[in-house]
């Protein structure tokens, strides 16, 4: 296996992650839309913890605030948040079973959609409210596919 070379499969996920977070959906469907980005960023950080940290979830969060249009620093700050807590409990996530993984997922990414609403909320831009944190408990049911998915991938192209 090789260490290097992996980036372009790293952006390549993010990519589509970025292409599944503004595919059109309709209303009563896009308030369970997964957190894509936030999975895909989560992924790399527990994979990759040497290449990825902090410093890359909050530039994606960045990105994310100007292609959805949000409130710039809303989703930065939330996957700073996110990115501080996959690493602070990154070993400990890597050795979990995918089900106690999948209830780390839901909390992470519920703390992730929390920080996002209360950013929202303090703008004046929504009503404070639980449905907001319902893409937390679909990227959770979520979760054991796409990581048993991304980690075929990284083990096809060879990346440690």
């Amino acid at each position: 296996m090789h260490r290097t070379g992996h980036h372009w499969l790293v952006w390549l996920t993010l990519l589509l992650a970025a292409v599944l977070s503004i595919i059109p959906l309709p209303p009563w469907l896009s308030l369970a839309r997964p957190a894509w980005m936030a999975m895909a960023v989560m992924f790399w950080l527990l994979v990759l913890p040497q290449n990825y940290g902090v410093f890359f979830a909050w530039c994606i969060g960045l990105l994310m605030d100007v292609m959805l249009g949000v409130v710039l620093g809303q989703n930065a700050i939330a996957m700073l948040i996110l990115a501080m807590a996959t690493h602070k409990s990154y070993r400990r996530l890597r050795l979990y079973p995918l089900w106690q993984q999948t209830f780390m997922v839901l909390v992470i990414i519920g703390l992730y959609q929390l920080t996002c609403l209360w950013i929202n909320s303090a703008v004046g831009h929504v009503q404070p409210s639980l449905i907001y944190v319902l893409p937390a408990v679909t990227s959770a049911l979520l979760w054991p596919w796409l990581s048993l998915l991304l980690h075929s991938l990284r083990r096809r192209f060879g990346i440690v």
